[in-house]
């Protein structure tokens, strides 16, 4: 009995091992194993490991980088002007896993000159640990033991999602084509600037999820960038994204106004965010949550090329903001909400819902 169970748990493990894996590797639906050829098959790769991937066995390739979450994605960093950018854009990207990528950056021996970092309602109201739990945002262990980075890839061997992920890759292969995408991925980094925004208007809503909540240990791990920053004399840029009009308003009415005003008590910022002649024109976006490359076009010359238009001013957007003069933004947006009859810091999705759960 025990000879025969022996035989097969061997059977299981060479089946395992000569079929399963290398399947797996195969299809890679994550692009985990293709970091250096990564393929567009209409997954969403995992971007936090291939990008971090990709600076650090390209060490002298860039000086500069962008971080943000995937709405910095549509910012042509070749119009940055003053190094040579990568887009280190993934989705949800948060300022924890930001410090964790400039930290290792740096203790490989690449100090960036330059870092610009664009915030906004993803920064301070995702929790970074929830991503531990999603293949396609799971930070690589760079700094952990072999078998923390063994468990890394190992839970990229799961039959359910493979053969979930097999369904979605035949649809794409069906309509979807873009030859450049593995040379944008490695060599910008950005998204597909040539796709231009085409907003489907019926049913349109804010960009939210249930997981969302305000966290104040957000402010925390950017101030612990704008700290290494300063000790390694990084030039860093942060700045607010320009959130689609919807989406915004969501993010004011749970208390995106308080992180803006915190914000700048931690580090100076060229704010973006309000009602202005760019957030409430639909035609600058892709849907609720992406802002199109024209829009990005605005923000490098507000920010790298000093031009800025005295309407747009009035409004905020371009505004730099200082612990100085923050107290000047809040009042502009918190007037712009009081004109759309809008509620700002009710928290009606987030604090006081959970409590009327309880």
């Amino acid at each position: 009995m025990l000879k025969k169970f022996i035989l097969k748990c061997i059977t299981f493990a060479l089946i395992l091992g000569v079929i399963f894996i290398p399947f797996s590797m195969f299809i890679d639906p994550f692009n985990v194993f293709h970091v250096s050829a990564p393929r567009n098959n209409g997954v969403e790769p995992n971007k936090n490991y291939l990008k971090m991937h990709n600076v650090l066995y390209h060490p002298d390739k860039y000086d500069s980088f962008l971080f943000g979450s995937s709405r910095v994605g549509f910012i042509d960093v070749e119009k940055m002007n003053d190094g040579v950018y990568y887009d280190m854009m993934y989705s949800e990207g948060t300022p924890a896993e930001h410090y964790d990528n400039i930290k290792d950056m740096i203790e490989r021996g690449i100090i960036p000159k330059n870092i610009t970092i664009g915030l906004d309602d993803i920064s301070y109201f995702v929790d970074p640990d929830f991503h531990q739990n999603q293949l396609y945002r799971l930070p690589f262990p760079w700094d952990g033991t072999l078998t923390d980075k063994t468990g890394f890839y190992l839970r990229y061997f799961d039959l359910i999602t493979l053969s979930q992920s097999i369904e979605v890759m035949k649809e794409h292969a069906e309509k979807d084509y873009d030859p450049d995408y593995q040379l944008r991925l490695l060599e910008t980094g950005t998204e597909n600037l040539d796709i231009p925004p085409a907003f489907n208007y019926d049913g349109a809503k804010a960009w939210w999820s249930d997981y969302y909540y305000p966290r104040e240990q957000s402010l925390d791990d950017i101030k612990k960038i704008v700290d290494l920053c300063n000790e390694y004399n990084i030039n860093l840029r942060v700045f607010t994204n320009p959130m689609h009009a919807l989406t915004y308003a969501k993010g004011i009415d749970n208390g995106y106004l308080v992180f803006l005003e915190e914000l700048a008590d931690i580090t100076p910022y060229w704010n973006f965010s309000g009602f202005n002649d760019v957030t409430l024109d639909y035609s600058n976006y892709y849907e609720t949550s992406h802002y199109c490359p024209a829009v990005g076009d605005k923000m490098i010359d507000v920010i790298y090329n000093g031009k800025t238009d005295a309407k747009m001013l009035s409004e905020g957007f371009g505004m730099y903001v200082t612990k100085d003069n923050v107290s000047d933004l809040i009042s502009i947006l918190k007037g712009q909400a009081e004109n759309f009859d809008l509620p700002v810091n009710t928290y009606s999705d987030t604090i006081n819902r959970t409590q009327e759960e309880e």
